[in-house]
């Protein structure tokens, strides 16, 4: 079973902010987990948006009053939800990741602004690449056609789209997926892109279909569809996303530099940018 003791929640107090701590709410009410609220003074909108913004965004709160507004946050968590605040000083990226390790975050929920240009560099593309935790990322709320819920009573019914290349690295996105399948009434759909130009002898099984279908655990028969489409995974995955009205994607995180994702796009980032919805990425424990 896929243990989450801590989500962190890193906020700017944005309209961004109240959707963040609606689900990381949830995520702790399903896992039995306690909430950690981060607000990051040097860059006001950069923690929970995703943005490292020029020097006329910062600053917009004093210390105190971050602290009182986190207070009051903290006030409103739902009954049961357990919470703490953490207030920090300095560039963004370095303090989610520096609470994240402080806290022992099992999963760390923010919310992207869009993708990196000339002008800004993307926060949360920036703690994609460099945290080994589990992250939720949310888009803004005019771009996501749906958002996971994690309560059993709204849970009903949801699709929660799983991307596997099969692959030992994806191994703990299925188990995190199959996990919430056991715990909340949601039907999943496995996906497998088989990308052209991949090594054929890398140790992968000859039919991903029934490859998938053996990962699926007994209790979860029948509530598990299988897909194999082929294509470029960061266009086929969203795309599958739209068709099949997902909530929520659950994918392995494949940034960590390797030997062969050095010699292709970086999927994981692609996705991200083109999904309809918040995409979880699971780290390779092995990684």
């Amino acid at each position: 079973m896929v243990e989450i003791r801590t989500v962190l929640c890193p906020v700017d107090f944005s309209g961004a902010s109240a959707r963040q701590l609606e689900i990381a709410g949830e995520l702790c009410r399903a896992f039995g987990a306690r909430l950690v609220l981060h607000h990051n003074l040097t860059g006001a909108t950069s923690s929970g948006v995703g943005w490292m913004w020029a020097a006329e965004h910062r600053g917009a709160l004093t210390a105190d009053q971050a602290e009182a507004r986190l207070h009051e946050l903290l006030e409103a968590l739902p009954a049961g939800v357990a919470g703490e605040a953490r207030l920090t000083h300095g560039p963004a990226t370095q303090a989610v990741l520096a609470v994240g390790e402080a806290v022992a975050a099992d999963l760390i929920v923010i919310s992207t602004h869009g993708a990196s240009d000339d002008h800004h560099t993307s926060t949360s593309e920036l703690i994609l690449e460099h945290s080994n935790r589990s992250l939720l990322v949310l888009h803004e709320a005019a771009f996501d056609h749906d958002v996971p819920h994690f309560a059993e009573s709204t849970a009903s019914g949801q699709v929660v789209l799983v991307p596997s290349d099969l692959a030992p690295g994806s191994r703990a996105a299925l188990a995190c997926a199959f996990d919430l399948a056991v715990r909340l009434p949601v039907a999943l759909h496995l996906l497998h892109v088989a990308e052209s130009g991949r090594p054929g002898n890398d140790g992968r099984p000859g039919d991903p279909a029934n490859a998938l279908r053996a990962l699926v655990p007994p209790e979860l028969a029948g509530r598990v569809e299988v897909h194999v489409e082929p294509g470029d995974p960061s266009r086929v995955i969203p795309a599958a996303a739209v068709r099949l009205g997902a909530a929520c994607i659950v994918m392995g995180e494949h940034s960590h530099r390797t030997l062969w994702s050095w010699l292709r796009r970086d999927h994981s980032q692609g996705v991200l940018h083109q999904a309809p919805c918040p995409v979880w990425y699971v780290p390779n424990p092995a990684a």
